[in-house]
C-alpha cells in the first residue's frame, strides 16, 4: 500500500529508511529522540526533501507531488488547531480548503465518533489537550486522507490522559492506515501491528511488539527488555 525509500544526509548520521505499510496497518515507529523518526515522516508527507527518496502509495509514485496532493496527513507534536477558529470551524477547514460541498452532518458525525461534539462552539484555548487531540485527529480523517502520520501525538499529555487516548487510537485499527511516531514503548506495545525501529536513521521492521522485545538490538531495545520482562514471556 505505502512503500518507501529514503536517503538524506544529517548533522551526525544518514537516515537510510527502507520499509513498507500494509493497509489499514497500525505501524508504531519507535526510537529515541533524535533518531530521525520525525524527519523520515516528514519526507514522506513532503514536508522535507531528501537526496534520495521513492514513494509509492497504492501503486502511484508521489515523490515528488506537493504535500497537499498526496493524500497523506501528517499531524505534528505541536498543536495545529487554529486558534481564531471555533472547533467546528476548524474541522470544516480541510473541506472549505478544497472548495468541496460538504454535508454538515458528516462533519457532526465525525465529532460525535469523536466525542467531541460538546465542544463545538469553543475556541482550542478552551478545551484540555486530550480534546485537541482528538480534534485533529478528527479534522485529519475529515480531509479524506489514504494515510494519516502521527508524529509524537502523546508525548505532551499527562498519563491519565495519554492512556485514554490510547484506548480511542485503538478504535482506528483496521479501519486507517497509520504510522504512529513515539519514543515510548507504552504505546508501541498498547497499538501496534508492527514496530518499525529506528536507529540513527535505519529503519528495521518487526512483525509486532513480541518480535522487537524478542530480537531487536541496540540501546533502547535491551532497556526496554529490562522493564518489560513479563512481556517476553506472554
Amino acid at each position: 500500500m505505502l512503500e518507501v525509500k529514503v536517503e538524506k544526509k544529517l548533522k551526525s548520521f544518514k537516515i537510510e529508511a527502507n520499509f513498507r505499510v500494509k493497509e489499514k496497518e497500525y505501524v508504531v515507529v519507535l526510537g529515541r529522540s533524535g533518531a530521525g523518526k520525525s524527519m523520515i515522516a516528514k519526507v514522506i508527507s513532503g514536508i522535507e526533501r531528501a537526496d534520495r527518496c521513492k514513494v509509492i502509495l497504492k501503486g502511484k509514485d508521489i515523490s515528488n507531488l506537493p504535500p497537499e496532493k498526496r493524500r497523506i496527513s501528517y499531524l505534528p507534536q505541536s498543536n495545529t488547531l487554529f486558534p481564531h477558529m471555533s472547533i467546528l470551524e476548524n474541522l470544516e477547514f480541510p473541506l472549505r480548503i478544497r472548495k468541496e460541498k460538504f454535508d454538515r452532518r458528516k462533519v457532526e458525525e465525525i465529532a460525535f465518533q469523536f466525542n467531541v461534539k460538546e465542544i463545538l462552539f469553543k475556541r482550542p484555548s478552551e478545551v484540555s489537550g486530550g480534546e485537541v487531540q482528538r480534534v485533529a485527529l478528527a479534522r485529519a480523517i475529515l480531509s479524506d486522507p489514504e494515510v494519516i502520520i502521527l508524529d509524537e501525538p502523546l508525548s505532551s499529555l499527562d498519563f491519565l490522559t495519554k492512556t485514554k487516548l490510547i484506548d480511542f487510537l485503538k478504535e482506528l485499527k483496521g479501519k486507517r492506515t497509520i504510522l504512529h511516531i513515539t519514543h515510548d514503548p507504552l504505546e508501541a506495545e498498547r497499538l501496534a501491528d508492527r514496530v518499525l525501529y529506528v536507529e540513527r536513521g535505519k529503519t528495521f521492521y518487526f512483525e509486532s511488539w513480541k518480535d522487537f522485545v524478542e530480537r531487536a538490538r541496540g540501546e533502547l531495545p535491551q532497556k526496554i527488555r529490562e522493564f518489560f520482562p513479563y512481556r517476553q514471556q506472554s
